[in-house]
């Protein structure tokens, strides 16, 4: 074994004795095997034991080059390489040989052990939460009951100036307005724009509608459009500027599509084309933790230049999810939607359009957000190097200066 894997090895155990993730090991009784070779010589040299697991536990085996390993534990992997989830994209480079339950059981450990080993063996201390939530004290919350045949509720959260121009803000599949809650603490932001950013019917704090099963969800793009119009009129808002995150992107591009009088333009991050095998039927699952299972479902698809505390939050957030609705939101945001159904009745004339995509996103990459846009005429797009699939949690003051002109253009076309 060269003096890297000897290296590595010893890092491993070192991140082994990290309390959190020790506590996950505990949870895992699977053996986790990484074999590798080294040139284009397909005979095996070597294997790390990421973990024995115990004597009833499955084999999990992986299989890629010494390579492939080596960019996975660098400081920072370049984007393919970040996750396990990412891992399992790269076709041939990489190869998983174990049996599907065991896998998803054993998936939270491996993405924090991935995670735990690079920042190890790189000589970067496992960094404590450091988020200032101060900027929280500005945020005013309350229930709005819609205006829809059903009069369902939501819990919204609102900040700014109430005279200013309506910006409003739709989480991601699964998720609630707390991931907007980084932007919403700018003050550049507060002083511009009166925002809003509502939990879906039940989603965070909003109630389940009425005559829904939240064991038996499942979001379809009428329901999706209705409770958004529904709340623009019940919270007063004729015309406001659309800020939304990969579903809420996805939905984003039926609005402007079926309702471009209600916009005056908007900024979607991680916008897919079609994002098919996002569902997982582990996520709602009697014998996977379907939390942890949903926060690790989620991380690997962030970026490993984003700070710990803040991708720490992004999975958190989804660990906190009632069964099944994330799994039913991906009926609709993995299954059924496709950008094409839409990009033809957008006109930027009326709606101007931005497109931004961190390039470690592997759901709605920047190769499908750029078709998404060539399909849009004067749409405008952007990668974002660096960040993942949650941009406005996983760095908002880094993402801000993306949107600051988009903003400005916008708020000009509101007279305010």
């Amino acid at each position: 074994m060269s003096s890297w894997f000897e290296k590595a090895t010893q890092a491993l155990a070192q991140a082994l004795e990290n309390p959190g993730l020790a506590s996950d090991a505990a949870r895992c009784r699977h053996r986790i095997v990484w074999h590798y070779t080294e040139g284009d010589a397909p005979k095996q040299l070597g294997q790390v034991v990421l973990w024995a697991g115990a004597a009833d536990g499955d084999l999990i085996e992986f299989r890629s080059s010494g390579a492939v390993m080596q960019e996975v534990a660098s400081r920072l992997p370049g984007p393919g390489y970040q996750s396990f989830g990412a891992l399992r994209r790269l076709g041939p480079a990489f190869s998983v040989d174990a049996k599907e339950l065991a896998l998803l059981q054993a998936l939270p450990f491996i993405e924090r052990l991935l995670d735990s080993w690079r920042l190890t063996l790189s000589g970067n201390a496992h960094p404590d939460r450091t988020i200032d939530h101060s900027g929280l004290a500005a945020i005013r919350g309350r229930y709005v009951a819609l205006s829809n045949p059903n009069a369902d509720w939501v819990y919204t959260e609102e900040v700014g100036d109430a005279q200013q121009a309506p910006l409003l803000m739709l989480h991601t599949a699964g998720a609630d307005a707390r991931q907007w809650h980084g932007l919403m603490s700018i003050p550049a932001l507060q002083s511009e724009w009166n925002v809003h950013a509502f939990d879906l019917p039940a989603h965070g704090r909003s109630p389940v509608p009425s005559g829904s099963q939240d064991r038996d969800w499942h979001l379809t793009e009428g329901q999706y459009l209705e409770w958004i119009i529904a709340y623009l009129d019940a919270a007063g808002l004729e015309k406001v500027a659309l800020m939304g995150c990969s579903m809420g992107a996805a939905i984003g591009l039926a609005l402007l599509a079926k309702f471009p009088q209600r916009f005056l333009g908007a900024i979607l991050l991680e916008t897919p084309y079609h994002s098919p095998g996002r569902r997982s039927k582990f996520l709602n699952h009697p014998e996977v933790h379907g939390a942890r299972l949903a926060s690790a479902w989620v991380g690997s698809l962030l970026s490993p230049s984003s700070a710990h505390d803040r991708r720490a939050l992004a999975g958190w957030i989804y660990a906190q999810g009632a069964p099944g609705i994330y799994d039913g939101d991906l009926a609709f945001y993995s299954d059924a939607f496709q950008a094409s159904h839409h990009t033809g009745d957008i006109d930027c004339q009326v709606t101007p359009l931005w497109l931004l995509t961190g390039d470690y996103d592997y759901s709605a990459s920047p190769q499908d957000t750029r078709r998404v846009a060539g399909e849009i005429a004067q749409s405008s797009f952007a990668t974002l190097p660096g960040f993942g699939h949650f941009p406005m949690v996983e760095n908002p003051d880094g993402l801000w200066p993306y949107l600051v002109e988009p903003l400005r253009a916008m708020r000009s076309r509101s007279g305010r």
